[in-house]
């Protein structure tokens, strides 16, 4: 062959509906490991929630052995605030029960009437889309039938932030979890903490202001889809929840 007549087809390069079938290969390639890297973003935001939940639970348990002291882990609880990075039950930090002078904590749940509950830090938020669900964050079931949540309600003051509805769970000055809104002669159950991806708002799905992002259907239930949690113990001690079955298992 004529070495012009080579160099002639080499000059051609692609023709335009190779370049076109080439493009559209790349997006659809380019549209699938954008929904991969977006669910496995969706993924490790609420692994790194629940990992942020069990380190501030271990703080304010730590604080609570070494201050000789109530404290709480509190969430705050503000369903108005429906901005795209809202703190309402994202926002979390640890407060320390201050004795008032000559007074003591007593055993239970019970505290000085001249304490205060005072935050230990600036606290800090769960990453964005996730929530804390007080809707899905049930006891344990257990075999002697007692239920009921062991997460409180108040009302307290936080740093740049004034008075705020909160949702708490409270640990004893040996850093054992009581039930703060129970009879302090009554066992404690095993309490969920239950995160769950979301929006603010409202829908047919919506619970505590929150839109579950994705959702699966069980039988005649409606629930949030990669859910997880922790499980506090009575002992103070925390545990992850791996399974839909651990997170979701409901109290006889």
């Amino acid at each position: 062959m004529d070495m012009k007549k080579i160099c002639r087809q080499i000059k051609k390069g692609f023709t335009l509906v190779e370049l076109l079938v080439v493009i559209a290969i790349l997006a659809v390639v380019m549209t699938m490991a954008a929904g991969v890297l977006r669910d496995a973003g969706k993924g490790r935001g609420i692994e790194s929630g629940v990992e942020l939940l069990e380190s501030m639970l271990l703080e304010a348990r730590a604080t609570a052995q070494g201050n000789d002291t109530y404290t709480r882990l509190i969430i705050v609880s503000d369903p108005k605030d429906d901005k795209a990075d809202t703190v309402h039950l994202r926002y979390m930090t640890v407060q320390v029960f201050r004795k008032g002078d000559g007074k003591d904590v007593f055993d239970g749940t019970d505290v000085a009437a001249d304490g205060k509950w005072v935050s230990t830090s600036s606290g800090t938020t769960l990453p964005p889309g996730v929530f804390f669900s007080p809707t899905y964050s049930k006891p344990l079931p257990r075999e002697d039938g007692a239920v009921g949540s062991m997460i409180g309600e108040d009302v307290t003051r936080l740093p740049g932030r004034g008075q705020c509805r909160i949702y708490y769970v409270e640990f004893d000055e040996k850093g054992r979890f009581v039930a703060p809104m129970a009879d302090p002669l009554n066992l404690t159950c095993p309490q969920r903490l239950v995160l769950i991806n979301g929006r603010p708002g409202r829908g047919r799905n919506a619970a505590d202001g929150i839109v579950p992002r994705d959702t699966i259907k069980d039988g005649r239930e409606v629930r949030p889809a990669g859910a997880k949690g922790v499980c506090l113990w009575p002992s103070g001690d925390v545990s992850l929840l791996r399974t839909d079955d651990q997170v979701f298992r409901e109290v006889h």
